[in-house]
């Protein structure tokens, strides 16, 4: 009897013991799906809402991370610690041993130097047409313009580039491989890569992305004997055949940037005569 009397006490126990289990994951399940449905709703109102998903994600504090993260790595002050924390590197073809985003070799943009009347509307342009902060397209228009400079490329037509490529998004990645503002292919243009920083190098790294884009374009003119022909064999066109208008698209974007460049440099241009005119007519009363 008394056995008996233990053995339904301890199944008693495990019987209310299975019971508050069940219990527990009856709460947990109907937490999930309350959380599922306040999540589908949110989502549900921002894709029917155009003003308020611009709000959201176009908000200060967003764009704000935005431009510090791209200031980051233009200026070098990530290359103490930065990691790669996705299996990106294996997955691209970058050397495993480079987990710095931005190498030592390039991370320095003289921010010191004011921009050119005609880069600061280049700026500005950019900045309302992709919805990025302007500190964040400023870093960008810099780095072309140090890059077109060295690389002997027209840094509009870089810029452009990166307007179609990748939107002014210097983390963009595309299911086919391609990396960063100029949406380079790290399995394809490997040699390049190492070429700039043999053993540490980073297809995001804004940088070595845009060089290696550069020098990949400059390659490309020169082998096909035009711009229009160049930005065909920089799509893939080459092998696939179909460059579905993106020269055009490219062009014409690049055509756009050069008008915003000189608006810029016009105004600045009136706005100088001006102030001559003022100080002629100054010193002749004087």
């Amino acid at each position: 009897m008394k056995q008996y009397e233990t053995v339904l006490s301890v199944n008693g126990q495990q019987v209310q013991s299975q019971n508050l289990l069940q219990s527990l994951k009856h709460a947990v399940t109907g937490l999930g799906v309350a959380t599922s449905v306040l999540v589908a709703g949110a989502v549900a109102i921002l894709l029917s809402n155009a003003e308020l998903r611009s709000q959201v994600f176009f908000s200060a504090p967003v764009q704000a991370i935005f431009a510090t993260e791209i200031d980051l790595l233009s200026t070098g002050l990530a290359a103490g610690g930065a990691e790669v924390v996705n299996n990106t590197s294996k997955a691209s073809g970058t050397p495993s041993g480079s987990k710095n985003l931005m190498p030592v070799k390039f991370n320095s943009i003289d921010s010191s130097k004011p921009l050119t009347a005609g880069q600061r509307q280049i700026t500005s342009y950019l900045a309302k047409r992709y919805s990025v902060s302007p500190e964040a397209v400023e870093s960008i228009v810099r780095l072309a313009y140090k890059v077109g400079k060295e690389e002997k490329v027209e840094p509009t037509l870089i810029l452009a580039i990166v307007g179609i490529e990748s939107s002014y998004n210097p983390f963009a990645a595309s299911p086919v491989g391609a990396r960063g503002l100029m949406q380079v292919m790290p399995k394809i243009h490997k040699d390049k890569f190492e070429a700039l920083s043999p053993g540490d190098w980073s297809p995001l790294n804004p940088e070595m992305n845009m060089r290696v884009g550069a020098k990949i374009i400059r390659e490309y003119t020169r082998r096909t004997g035009s711009v229009h022909a160049g930005l065909r064999w920089y799509v893939g066109a080459a092998i696939h055949g179909n460059d579905g208008g993106y020269p055009g698209k490219v062009l014409a974007l690049k055509s756009r940037i050069d008008s915003a460049y000189q608006q810029g440099s016009l105004v600045a241009s009136r706005e100088n005569n001006q102030k001559v005119s003022a100080v002629s007519v100054a010193g002749s009363e004087g």
